[in-house]
């Protein structure tokens, strides 16, 4: 199985984060879910994270 990347570090979703999905073992939280979506993840450190959705693109494209 594909294990789902995290956004902030581009590591595989770790076991013991809090903001992972319970139910589903690949990975993932609402960060990867908006960023499949399009959406550019922006981490403001100390533990403040963006989520913007770019009018008209990708955000890998950026």
């Amino acid at each position: 199985m594909k294990q789902v990347i995290c956004p902030l570090d581009n590591h595989p979703c770790e076991r013991d984060c809090p903001d992972r999905y319970k139910d589903r073992p690949e990975g993932g939280c609402m960060l990867t879910t908006a960023q499949a979506q399009g959406a550019k993840i922006v981490d403001f450190g100390g533990g403040d994270v963006g989520i913007v959705f770019l009018p008209g693109g990708d955000a890998d494209e950026r």
